[in-house]
């Protein structure tokens, strides 16, 4: 299993995070950008408890699992 973590930071100071699982990890860096700048840009949380500001970190995981027995 794989997933990004997409951290981003508010205007209130404080930082929101998104969870995207399964990516399609073949997309090359510049269209992953495009999206969070597109996630920016469209900033579709809470404004009241802080908009989107910037992103902090994004990080993929991976996890793998093999049956023993």
């Amino acid at each position: 299993m794989r997933h990004y973590s997409v951290v981003f930071n508010t205007t209130t100071g404080s930082r929101r995070s998104i969870r995207i699982n399964n990516p399609n990890t073949s997309l090359p860096v510049s269209e992953i950008s495009d999206a969070v700048d597109q996630i920016l840009a469209n900033d579709v949380f809470d404004q009241l408890q802080g908009g989107l500001a910037n992103l902090n970190k994004m990080e993929l995981t991976t996890i793998e699992r093999s049956v023993i027995l």
